[in-house]
């Protein structure tokens, strides 16, 4: 009986000390990007959505492996993992104290990045302005994901379009309002849209945006003369809307515009409140409306809104139209 629970007992030892442990965890077949593809315009900072992970046990670690052409198979992976010099943020920036070129390049250190790399933890796609020097089209890419359970490799998991887009844009829609002159609370909208903004790229280098006013004739505003000011803010807080001056690390005031110095690019980076919105007012002595608004002169200032940002270097020309006013020259 003990020579029999003796060897009883050292089986059981070795199947103890015989098993391997089976790792806690999961890593599941259908991880996934749910949209597809994942749209990425040429130039634009962007940063495509998630991937989801499907209950695989975290952390997981991606890492690209591969991508190729969607219609054709061709490997390109050797484009994707070239690098580019660009300006990279060692702190945060701030337009409200970061008001000269001296201050925004204390910030900022000179790097090489891929044009679109990938979070190792989020699978997200993260595009910059090198995304000008790969070609526009469809393409496909393998992922490496592994965790505490091993790895997997998924061939074409994602799919992501490079699509044209401009250098430029004008994120909101052109609006003209007139506020009675001692009661901002009573205005009157001028209907105003895409036809009332003119934007042209005048070069692909340089750091200036000069802006135009003009009244329904195309007669100019004189800003330097205080035919244009500032938007107060409305109700009792005081102060001022923000203006591209509030952007800009230069602003120059002259006859028949404004020139403004930038030193971020994009430009603006960061929103000051309400999009990027610049808001302006033109005093109602220097502007005379159409009869079919029945508004007497002197009775209300003419207030023009506008937006615009930039995603790359260069001179650009912006006219404002404000339509249905005819300037007024005042002595």
């Amino acid at each position: 009986m003990k020579k029999t629970l003796y060897y009883l007992m050292i089986g059981s030892l070795g199947t103890i000390f015989g098993c391997k442990k089976i790792a806690d965890g999961n890593l599941s077949d259908i991880i996934r990007y749910e949209q597809q593809p994942m749209t990425i315009p040429q130039g634009r900072p962007t940063v495509t959505d998630a991937i989801n992970p499907a209950g695989s046990t975290k952390p997981i670690a991606l890492k690209l492996v591969k991508v190729y052409k969607s219609e054709t198979g061709e490997d390109v992976t050797n484009l994707f993992f070239q690098k580019y010099q660009q300006k990279v943020w060692k702190r945060p920036y701030d337009p409200k104290t970061d008001t000269t070129q001296a201050l925004i390049d204390a910030k900022q250190v000179d790097s090489m990045v891929y044009p679109i790399s990938l979070n190792s933890v989020s699978g997200q796609l993260e595009a910059n302005y090198n995304t000008v020097h790969l070609p526009l089209g469809l393409y496909k890419f393998d992922l490496e994901v592994s965790n505490v359970t091993g790895s997997k490799l998924f061939t074409g998991i994602g799919e992501f379009k490079i699509t044209p887009a401009l250098s430029y844009e004008v994120p909101a829609v052109r609006s003209t309002a007139a506020i009675m002159v001692g009661d901002e609370t009573k205005s009157k909208t001028i209907p105003s849209g895409a036809d009332h903004i003119k934007v042209t790229q005048l070069s692909k280098k340089g750091n200036k945006i000069t802006v135009r006013f003009l009244d329904k004739n195309g007669a100019i505003f004189n800003p330097k003369k205080g035919e244009i000011t500032r938007r107060p803010q409305s109700g009792t807080a005081g102060g001022y809307l923000q203006t591209m001056q509030d952007y800009a690390v230069g602003t120059v005031l002259y006859d028949d515009r404004i020139e403004f110095t930038y030193g971020v690019v994009p430009f603006p980076l960061v929103s000051l409140g309400n999009g990027v919105n610049c808001y302006y007012r033109i005093p109602t002595k220097f502007v005379h409306f159409d009869d079919a608004l029945g508004i007497k002169d002197d009775t209300y200032t003419c207030n023009a809104r506008f937006s615009f940002q930039t995603y790359e270097s260069g001179d650009f020309q912006i006219d404002v139209i404000v339509p249905q006013v005819t300037r007024r020259v005042y002595n």
